[in-house]
C-alpha cells in the first residue's frame, strides 16, 4: 500500500488524490488562480504542504465550485482554506519551502522546529536571493552585507568569540557564493546597489525581470527584494535611514516607471 503524501514531490500524477494527503502534513488548502483554456479567469483547487510544496486537487473551477471542493475536503480534517494568490508572497511558505529545498546536512529538526548549521544559512540566504528574482550581482552584495551585519550583531552581544566569528562568516559567505553560482549557472554578475545611482539600480531591477519574463507580480516581489538587498549595502556604506528612505523612494520611482515603459503602458503618476 503506497504511502500518504507529506510533500508534492511524493506525488506521481500531475493530480494528487485527496485520500492520500498525510493530514499532519498538510498546511491548508489553496485556491489557486489561474486561467482557463479561454484565457478567463478560474482557481485550481490545490494542497499545500507543510514543507511549502503544493499540488493540485483537481482540474480548475469557477470560484464557487473550487470554495465548495475545497472546504468539503478542509472540514474533513480541519484544514484552513485560502484565497487567491496569498500563498504565493507568504514569507512563513517560502521559509518552509527554502528549507526543505536544504541538503540534510544542513538542516535538523529539534523539538519541532528547523534548525539550519552556518553552511546552511549562506546556501539558505542564496536560494532566498534566487527565489526572489534578484539579479546576481545584487544577490551576492546583498548577502555578503546582511551576513557581515548579522555576524557583527552576534560578536557584539558577547555570544560568541572573535575568532569564531571570523571563520563563521567566511563559512556561510563561501556556502552562499557557491550555492549562487550553483543556481545562477552562467548568468553574468552585474553591479549592486552600492556601485548605482537611485535610478540606475531601479532601471537594472525592471530590465531584469523584463528580460525574464516576469509578470508584474514577480517583478514587484523582485523589486521588494531588491530594495531590501540595497539598504543592506546602504547601511554598510553608513547611510543614515534618512538617506536611506530617500534612496528607496528614487529607487521606486525610477523601477516602476521604466516597467511600465518596458512593458507598454502609460507609467502611474507618482
Amino acid at each position: 500500500m503506497a504511502k500518504p503524501y507529506t510533500t508534492a514531490s511524493a506525488i506521481p500524477d500531475i493530480i494528487a488524490d485527496p485520500a492520500m494527503l498525510a493530514p499532519q502534513s498538510v498546511r491548508c488548502l489553496w485556491m489557486r488562480p489561474v486561467l482557463n483554456k479561454d484565457s478567463k479567469a478560474a482557481f485550481l483547487p490545490s494542497v499545500v504542504f507543510t514543507d511549502g510544496t503544493d499540488c493540485p486537487l483537481a482540474c480548475e473551477m469557477n470560484d464557487l465550485h473550487a470554495r465548495q471542493f475545497c472546504q468539503r475536503l478542509a472540514a474533513i480534517h480541519d484544514w484552513p482554506v485560502k484565497d487567491g494568490r496569498v500563498l504565493e508572497g507568504n514569507a512563513e511558505v517560502v521559509a518552509d519551502r527554502v528549507f526543505a529545498a536544504l541538503d540534510d546536512g544542513d538542516r535538523m529538526e529539534m523539538d519541532g522546529e528547523g534548525w539550519v548549521n552556518v553552511p546552511g544559512m549562506g546556501r539558505m540566504a542564496a536560494i532566498f536571493a534566487h527565489e526572489a528574482g534578484l539579479p546576481l550581482g545584487v544577490a551576492v552584495e546583498g548577502i555578503t552585507h546582511k551576513l557581515a551585519r548579522m555576524f557583527a550583531d552576534i560578536e557584539a552581544q558577547g555570544a560568541m568569540p572573535p575568532h569564531d566569528i571570523k571563520k563563521n562568516l567566511r563559512a556561510a559567505t563561501e556556502a552562499a557564493c557557491a550555492k549562487l553560482a550553483e543556481l545562477y549557472g552562467s548568468e553574468v554578475r552585474g553591479p549592486g546597489a552600492g556601485s548605482l545611482s537611485p535610478a540606475q539600480f531601479g532601471i537594472l531591477i525592471a530590465d531584469y525581470h523584463h528580460s525574464k519574463g516576469s509578470t508584474d507580480e514577480l517583478f514587484q516581489r523582485g523589486l521588494t527584494a531588491a530594495l531590501e538587498a540595497g539598504a543592506e549595502a546602504w547601511r554598510a556604506a553608513g547611510e543614515s535611514e534618512n538617506e536611506m528612505d530617500q534612496k528607496t523612494d528614487a529607487v521606486l520611482d525610477a523601477s516602476l516607471r521604466h516597467w511600465f515603459r518596458l512593458t507598454g503602458r502609460q507609467a502611474p503618476v507618482m
